[in-house]
This record gives structure tokens, C-alpha cells and sequence, in this order.
């Protein structure tokens, strides 16, 4: 485990969220479009990553001299968290299937800038670990921003969705009238069939190298360029 052990609920919800979820989701992915008992997956997880006796451990409650055992602490936060940051539908009766993933692009969509804008700033692609490959086309979400860091644009993008994987951000590219850029790969890319058919925007079946050549086209080689 990447979050250092400790018998406390921030550590509980910590590592529900960051850890054990994005396990859970992995095997929930053998379910398909079919509902699946939650706590049945979870048992399974909680068992393979912590010992009996770590799931005893009674942990005191907040403002209270009541203690719960960690496990139970583990079967609240998990389902709680899977409804809430959506990383499944909850059906009722413990019941959850998973969202489909243009649902979760669409989710971390941005707002259009106005295409005439004379102004300069950065290109980003980003996606996330679970659905990137090396070796051909996936989903990239590629977006611009104006004022500050494009990393913590991306960020702040995820805060409050779906995603329950932290984005990587996967290059960046500095131009000349931005919005104008964002548009040319945008049009590029649909007209090559690579957007994809959701509820969303902005997201594409691309590679890095696909989106590079299209600004390096439209800048007419001018741009400056950063990993």
C-alpha cells in the first residue's frame, strides 16, 4: 500500500478512495453493463489487503467514546464513496453497476473558449492512467488554458467529478492565439472520425503524437513546446 498504515478514519477514508476503490472498479469491470453486489467485491478486497486482526481494531468515533472496528469504518466509506464521486450507479438494495466511460468523460468537460480570441496560452492533453496505452489510440481529453498552470487547470477540472483516479496530464503545448489552436485540433481530429460519441466535448481517440503533428501544423513550427 501507497498510504502509510494507520488505525485512524482519515486513513480509512484515504485509503478507500485512493486505494481499494480503483481495485474494486478494476474487477467490477468483469460485470459489464450488468448490476453487481458492492460489499461482496469489497469483502473480497478488504480481505486480500488487510489482516484480520487490522480490521478489528476498534477506532474511536469523532467527538464520542465510541469506538467501531476498522472493517466496519471500510464497508461504510466504500459504497458511500463509489455513489458520490460516481465511480458506480447505486441501484438500491446494495446493488451497483458500473457508469459507462463517455458518462465519466463527459464529467470532467470544460467550457468552451471564444474561438476569435487573439490570445495566447496552453494546450493540454490529459487522461487517465486506467485508460491510457502506449501502444495505440485512447481517450484524451485535450483543453486550453489562459491564465495559470494548465496542471492545476486539469486538477481543478477532476475536483468534483466522477474521476476517482488523479489525471495525468500527459503534455502541454505553449501558442499563439490559443482558442484558435484548440478549434483546428478539435475539427482535425473529428474529421478523422476520432471524436468521441458522448454527452461530452473535447474528448478524442488520439495519440500525443496525433495531437503534436496538428499544432506543429497549425504553428507553422513556431510554437514552444513542454513534456
Amino acid at each position: 500500500m501507497t498510504i502509510p498504515f494507520e488505525p485512524t478514519r482519515s486513513y480509512v477514508y484515504r485509503a478507500a478512495r485512493y486505494e481499494l476503490l480503483p481495485q474494486i472498479a478494476e474487477m467490477a469491470d468483469a460485470f459489464g453493463k450488468e448490476p453487481f453486489l458492492l460489499r461482496e467485491i469489497s469483502k473480497r478486497v478488504l480481505a486480500e489487503t488487510y489482516s484480520p486482526e487490522q480490521l478489528a481494531i476498534p477506532i474511536k468515533k469523532a467527538q464520542s467514546d465510541r469506538t467501531e472496528k476498522m472493517g466496519a469504518i471500510f464497508r461504510f466509506y466504500i459504497p458511500f464513496l463509489a455513489e458520490n464521486l460516481k465511480v458506480f450507479e447505486y441501484l438500491g438494495g446494495g446493488m451497483f453497476k458500473n457508469i459507462s466511460i463517455d458518462e465519466e468523460l463527459a464529467e470532467a468537460d470544460a467550457v468552451a473558449t471564444d474561438v476569435e480570441s487573439d490570445d495566447s496560452g496552453t494546450i493540454y492533453a490529459y487522461s487517465f492512467p486506467s485508460i491510457k496505452k502506449n501502444d495505440s489510440t485512447f481517450p484524451i481529453k485535450i483543453g486550453l488554458n489562459t491564465t495559470g498552470d494548465a496542471i492545476a487547470r486539469v486538477a481543478q477540472q477532476c475536483k468534483q467529478t466522477c474521476c476517482f483516479e488523479y489525471p495525468i496530464v500527459l503534455k502541454t503545448w505553449e501558442v499563439l492565439r490559443v482558442a484558435a489552436v484548440e478549434d483546428a485540433i478539435h475539427s482535425t481530429l473529428e474529421a478523422r472520425g476520432s471524436k468521441r460519441q458522448a454527452p461530452g466535448t473535447e474528448w478524442f481517440d488520439t495519440t500525443v503524437e496525433e495531437i503534436e503533428a496538428i499544432v506543429r501544423f497549425v504553428q507553422s513550427g513556431t510554437l514552444a513546446s513542454t513534456v
